[in-house]
């Protein structure tokens, strides 16, 4: 076993001596371990294929590289690359390049790049990032990144889906619970938290009648935003409050008059009494129509679809519930198992201050 791992050195020690004197390209090129390989000090030749038993470094490749390690290229990579833990990649990428960790192009990359926890680009990408983490493109992205945090420093046009994106500027959708813009959005971003550049950014204070008085924070872009609510009301003599989020999306109907279309779910809290309050939501779809009256300044009205589900019944009482349902309610029943579902039209009406 000695000496076959001897002369396996030996031979690619003089294989790498005898070829790689100055010849810039070749069909392959065969390595053990940087410089033990065909190519060996010479950087800058270009192969049409390249395997690295371990870890290679060479001047690009035309067609495929495979690495059991790192594939480290100072040229150009076109085809495909695969490497145990990384490709890195000093010139640009045409292609498909997979690594178990991290694929590092410090040019630019068109195709898509797959990789364990990380991809970076330092320029453009048209094509797709994919990693189990975090996906980087320091200039414009045409295409899609996949992973928990996306980040493109330019204009994406395409899409982010991850837990957190950010971008310099959207003409496309990001989906994550937290979404930035930098310097604004002609896209849409949807997440729990979206924070953009002259986007939209709301307060609404209004009344209602089941819930007397609601407060709504919207935050988002006119086409998308997410909306944080709470609300005041009563139930036998007992203070009742509302805490609930949702999403909307408003158009424009007229000059200065929108239609805002609003979707949430709120829980009800009877008396403070936070624990064991079991089933106890609100459901609400709010249709209104706002009218501006001052550059920051609206008044909204507009009818609501409300479904109140409950199995949370008071001391006493027959009936689940801790709301007041309108009488004119057109569906108010409990199941077997206890869970009353009521359903009727309301309305609202109230102020909305931009800023």
């Amino acid at each position: 076993m000695k000496n076959l791992i001897f002369n396996l050195f030996s031979l690619l020690f003089i294989t790498s001596s005898v070829f790689a004197q100055e010849k810039d390209s070749r069909p392959f090129q065969v390595s053990f371990l940087y410089p033990l390989g065909i190519n060996g000090t010479n950087t800058q030749v270009a192969s049409d294929g390249s395997f690295n038993v371990l870890w290679g470094v060479n001047g690009g490749v035309n067609y495929f590289e495979l690495g059991g390690i790192a594939n480290v290229n100072n040229g150009d990579v076109r085809g495909g690359q695969i490497a145990g833990i990384t490709n890195v990649t000093r010139g640009e990428s045409n292609g498909l390049v997979i690594a178990g960790i991290t694929n590092l192009n410090t040019s630019s990359a068109r195709g898509l790049q797959l990789a364990g926890i990380n991809n970076y680009t330092n320029n453009e990408v048209n094509g797709a990032q994919i990693s189990g983490i975090s996906n980087i493109s320091g200039g414009d992205m045409n295409g899609a990144q996949i992973g928990l945090i996306n980040t493109v420093r330019g204009n994406l046009k395409g899409a982010q889906v991850g837990l957190v994106n950010y971008t310099d500027s959207l003409n496309g959708a990001q989906i994550g619970l937290i979404n930035v813009v930098k310097d604004g959005a002609k896209g849409t971003p949807i997440g729990l938290i979206n924070i953009v550049k002259d986007g939209y950014y709301a307060v609404e204070v209004g009344v209602g009648e089941t819930v007397w008085g609601n407060v709504n924070f919207k935050m988002g872009t006119q086409q998308f935003y997410t909306i944080f609510k709470v609300g005041y009301t009563e139930y036998n003599d007992k203070l009742v409050n509302t805490f609930g989020a949702g999403f909307g999306t408003q158009f424009e109907l007229a000059k200065r008059v929108n239609l805002a279309l609003d979707l949430s779910a709120n829980q009800v809290i009877h008396d403070n009494t936070w624990k064991d309050t079991g089933l106890n939501l609100l459901n609400k779809a709010d249709l209104n129509v706002q009218v501006k009256v001052l550059k920051n300044l609206s008044i909204y009205a507009g009818p609501s679809l409300n479904v109140y589900t409950t199995d949370y019944k008071l001391n006493g009482s027959e009936t689940a519930g801790t709301l007041d349902v309108p009488e004119h309610a057109f569906f108010d029943e409990t199941s077997d198992h206890g869970t009353r579902t009521a359903i009727w039209i309301g309305g609202q009406a109230g102020l909305n201050f931009t800023f």
